[in-house]
């Protein structure tokens, strides 16, 4: 059932970017999933929790002939979260580590919204050192809503994965 809405919501997500974006033929294009935990879990309070985030990239394609086919990006951060209200938006400089063992360093800004049930998170921004220096790195990943119930009592929320795709113009 979440698997159909994570596809729904990912139809949704490409049918409400430009149309410029949702066919863009770019230096690279990979498939994206995450895995995210939360410490303390999620509840229906808001409540200062560390992040944590593994977003791997696999199945790269590139018609102008980049070698690269997979990568990552991880970290850790601090906020204050709960389960009933988005992400903040805000800025950040993030590294993409490639399976060649470069590393491009991206000027990154992050959104979050809610489409068709599900939480889409837009990171986007220049790449400014690294692999596709002076290209715009887009990343577009859904999750499934959270589940209530699981705020309601501890531990609460403590894991989501998401999927998507990273492209990079």
């Amino acid at each position: 059932m979440k698997t159909s809405k994570l596809i729904k919501a990912f139809a949704f997500l490409f049918s409400a970017l430009p149309l410029s974006q949702a066919f863009a033929v770019g230096e690279l294009t990979c498939t994206a999933s995450a895995d995210i935990s939360f410490s303390p879990g999620l509840r229906l309070f808001t409540q200062q929790t560390d992040i944590n985030f593994d977003v791997n990239y696999s199945g790269c394609t590139s018609l102008t002939g980049s070698t690269i086919t997979g990568g990552s990006r991880s970290g850790s951060f601090t906020g204050d979260r709960s389960c009933l209200a988005l992400p903040a938006s805000g800025s950040a400089t993030i590294e993409v580590y490639w399976d060649n063992g470069q590393t491009s360093v991206v000027d990154a800004t992050t959104q979050s919204t809610d489409a068709a049930g599900q939480t889409v998170h837009i990171l986007t921004g220049p790449i400014i050192s690294g692999p596709f220096a002076g290209l715009t790195y887009n990343e577009e990943l859904v999750q499934a809503s959270l589940d209530l119930l699981s705020c309601l009592v501890a531990p609460g929320v403590q894991s989501q994965t998401g999927i998507g795709v990273v492209t990079i113009l």
